[in-house]
């Protein structure tokens, strides 16, 4: 899968964008994000695209396009990281190791695992750590629906997403 495939996959809606003055969020947000989210991918379009979804739903979001660099921002960052985006296939840090890291530094954040490798390459550790685990390439209303099952809210419905 390509970077570019991977964009639109998220995106949806054909990879086209619908820009707006201000974007619409499906939840009253006010001025303040509603959570904070570490986003930790070796893929920039990824990373990306996923910051762009998040912040237009409200959230505060962190990225890193390495897993040490990732748990730095992790164990250093001021106020609380509810949610973590976990790449399983990266380089220096695999996703077993990382994910060691992550329950210690932040017991209580919720893991969303990514991966694009067939679930009989990756470990049964990883797989059973994680809260909830996607394959890539990833849907738009899979990620926001695993985010907002993970923090307890309501689903999000696809057209606010394609908005």
């Amino acid at each position: 899968m390509g970077m570019f495939s991977a964009a639109i996959a998220l995106l949806g809606n054909g990879g086209r964008i619908q820009r707006k003055e201000r974007p619409e969020r499906p939840f009253d947000c006010g001025d303040e994000p509603r959570s904070t989210i570490l986003v930790i991918d070796d893929d920039p379009i990824l990373l990306q695209t996923v910051k762009f979804l998040l912040v237009n739903r409200g959230f505060n979001v962190l990225t890193s396009s390495s897993a040490p660099r990732g748990l730095g921002v992790l164990g250093n960052a001021v106020g609380d990281i509810r949610v973590v985006l976990l790449n399983y296939n990266m380089p220096k840090l695999n996703g077993d190791e990382s994910l060691k890291f992550v329950r210690q530094l932040r017991p209580n954040a919720k893991v969303i695992g990514l991966t694009a490798m067939n679930l009989d390459s990756v470990s049964r550790e990883y797989l059973d750590g994680v809260d909830k685990l996607l394959t890539k390439p990833v849907v738009a209303t899979e990620l926001l629906g695993a985010v907002d099952e993970l923090l307890g809210e309501r689903q999000t419905s696809l057209s606010a997403i394609q908005q």
